[in-house]
């Protein structure tokens, strides 16, 4: 078997193309039916089948006092109440059918061949994680950026001899004809997006994740974000899921669970035109299989490559190194709760993963072009080819120098591989400058302006807005690189600072804009810390004395890269401060179409007119404590 490397970038930095193997008629098909004999994920006296899982989260005494004290308030009877609880099993259960997973992928890999996707996958990682497990259950954490993701995972678990992975999804996907139980079938399982309401449900759900977590021998995948990043950045994590995943050793059922955060990058986002639709206020379709079909049927072209690094495996008993007693400690193992300080570590662990994904991120040549990109249309300039080449360079420079992961061997042949991947978003015009595509005009009707979750934006807006915002989603994923670095440098523009009232600043700067550019406030003190040396070192600022100051000539293509990194989301702090401070109170709805309509006036950045970003900004602002958010 063949394998094509791109670029060992380490001894443990090794990415290899996993579909490569598979070109040609006879493999896809010979590779699919092979005889298979997966790594299992912990060693049980018994193999476990999907029901036994589910029979055995029915009979647990936890849901038995649940179905006790539910009759005891609403009054209706135990069996009717269990009757209900095996219906909400079945709704939530995953169903694995081996030869459904066979002949599905098969069909997939002939979609990845009609799409030209490669998948890189830094193997060492892979290989690493897969020789820690055996002992106990591990949970798969990856970014969440497109659909693809559910199935990317599942797919490399095959071709490494990894035990498959049970996926949660949204109930979006069961309410879909077929596609519903195909995908249950291909080890998917169910969560409602809301709970509240239903109490007997969320416990169902709370008995059967942690019944799958203690007792399937196979990894258990879900995105900490919860939902797809539509501006392809980290967002803040939920932690249900988790809390979930972690009482069985939290109750001290299990010794240990490892946690693998998994980053998944993409050349071009398959959805990448919807999300910037949506960023807008543009309402997401609903999912159908119709629309499934039709949207598979369409992926013709370049799709380029997807890359997945795995991060080092995380013990979860020795990252906490102690885990509290509490009142519960004193009840049966099936009946404990998470105590409060137990809820902290969890939010702890997840805060901790996400940081851990953003490390792991790779940056791909449609993440430097669109970085090069981004700076040729805000300073009005459209690059020559030669030109944009050698800025490449200077952005991998950048990045490597911010501890990034760059991938690229060459980076002519790339850039070229590129355009031709985001060939309906950028191109050089025939004097060979590279350009964006222009957004073909949308017909906004009367029930579209009804939908729209935001101000109700003009066609001509939309049209100029929609091919920056999709560059804007690549230059995204390196913002978290850039923004510490380019925080001080803003500030100390301003004016001199000493080097307390700079980190004062930063600080501040930094809670305003959590939720836009998500970080853990464990490691705030060394992010500060190597971002001031990295900007001294590099003449971002100077140092005189108590006093710092802007830096030399020799920072200022540098400064300039940095200040426009953050620019979008700071003018959209400004525009959502500006609007409550006038009105004094104000729903979050109508501030959010506030921002849009005064974003849309006047000189901004397209960006600020994405909701998610103004969301995010409110968000901050009721953090650092300038907004309260009043209960209705």
């Amino acid at each position: 078997m063949t394998k094509k490397t791109l670029i060992k970038m380490s001894e443990t930095s090794k990415f290899i193309d996993i579909l490569e193997p598979r070109k040609g008629e006879c493999g896809v098909f010979r590779f699919m039916s092979k005889a298979w004999y997966p790594k299992r994920t912990q060693t049980l006296d018994k193999i476990n089948t999907p029901q036994d899982i589910k029979d055995a989260a029915a009979a647990s005494l936890y849901m038995e006092a649940i179905i006790e004290a539910e009759s005891s308030k609403t009054g209706a009877s135990k069996e009717s109440l269990r009757q209900e609880v095996l219906q909400h099993i079945e709704e939530i259960a995953l169903d694995k059918k081996m030869h459904v997973i066979r002949w599905t992928g098969i069909v997939a890999l002939k979609v990845a061949f009609k799409m030209n996707i490669g998948i890189y996958v830094n193997e060492p990682a892979v290989l690493k994680v897969k020789s820690t497990m055996g002992n106990n259950p591990v949970l798969f954490l990856p970014t969440h950026r497109s659909y693809a993701d559910f199935c990317i995972l599942t797919y490399l678990c095959y071709h490494y001899d990894i035990e498959l992975p049970a996926v949660a999804a949204g109930t979006d996907f069961y309410s879909m004809a077929v596609i519903g139980q195909l995908l249950r079938e291909m080890c998917a399982f169910y969560i409602r997006r809301t709970l509240a309401g239903a109490p007997l449900y969320a416990a169902t759900l709370k008995q059967y994740v942690r019944t799958l977590v203690a007792k399937h021998a196979a990894p258990i995948e879900f995105f900490l974000e919860g939902t797809r990043s539509r501006s392809n950045k980290s967002l803040p994590p939920k932690y249900g899921m988790l809390s979930m995943s972690l009482m069985p050793l939290f109750a001290r059922e299990l010794a240990d669970v490892t946690v693998v955060p998994v980053n998944i990058s993409y050349d071009r986002l398959m959805e990448q035109r919807p999300y910037a639709y949506e960023l807008l206020g543009v309402p997401k379709p609903k999912e159908t299989t119709k629309g499934l079909i039709k949207w598979i049927s369409s992926l013709n072209g370049h799709f380029g490559n997807m890359y997945i690094n795995f991060g080092d495996p995380i013990s979860v008993q020795e990252y906490l190194k102690q885990i509290p007693y509490s009142d519960e400690s004193l009840k049966p193992i099936e009946l404990q709760t998470l105590s409060p300080e137990q809820f902290s570590q969890v939010q702890d662990v997840a805060d901790y993963v996400v940081g851990q994904q953003q490390a792991n991120s790779v940056a791909t040549i449609s993440n430097l072009l669109a970085l090069v990109l981004m700076e040729s249309l805000m300073t009005q300039r459209a690059l020559p080819y030669e030109e944009v080449l050698v800025e490449v360079e200077r952005m991998i420079k950048v990045l490597r120098s911010l501890g990034a992961t760059v991938f690229e061997d060459d980076v002519r042949k790339n850039v070229d591989r590129v355009l031709v991947v985001q060939d309906k978003s950028w191109t050089l015009d025939k004097d060979r400058r590279l350009r964006i595509i222009s957004s073909e005009v949308i017909d906004v009707t009367d029930e579209l302006k009804n939908k729209m979750k935001g101000h109700t934006l003009k066609a001509e807006t939309m049209v100029n807005a929609i091919p920056i915002i999709q560059v804007q989603m690549y230059v995204n994923p390196m913002l978290h690189y850039l923004v510490p670095s380019a925080l001080i440098s803003v500030i100390v523009q301003r004016g001199p600072h000493t080097r307390d009232e700079l980190a004062r600043h930063y600080r501040r700067l930094r809670k305003l804009l959590r939720h836009e550019f998500f970080h853990t406030e464990k490691t705030e003190e060394k992010t500060f810390q190597d971002a001031f040396e990295y900007c001294v070192s590099n003449d971002v600022v100077g140092v005189c004395g108590e006093q710092v100051s802007v830096g030399g000539s020799e920072g200022a293509r540098l400064r300039a890269l940095l200040a426009r990194a953050v620019w979008p989301a700071l003018t959209s702090l400004l525009l959502c401060a500006d609007v409550c401070t006038e009105l004094q109170t104000i729903e979050q709805n109508q501030a959010l179409k506030l921002v849009q309509k005064r974003a849309e006036s006047g000189p901004y950045h397209p960006y600020c007119l994405s909701l998610d970003s103004a969301t995010h900004c409110l968000q901050g602002l009721v953090l650092a404590g300038a907004l309260t958010r009043e209960k209705q």
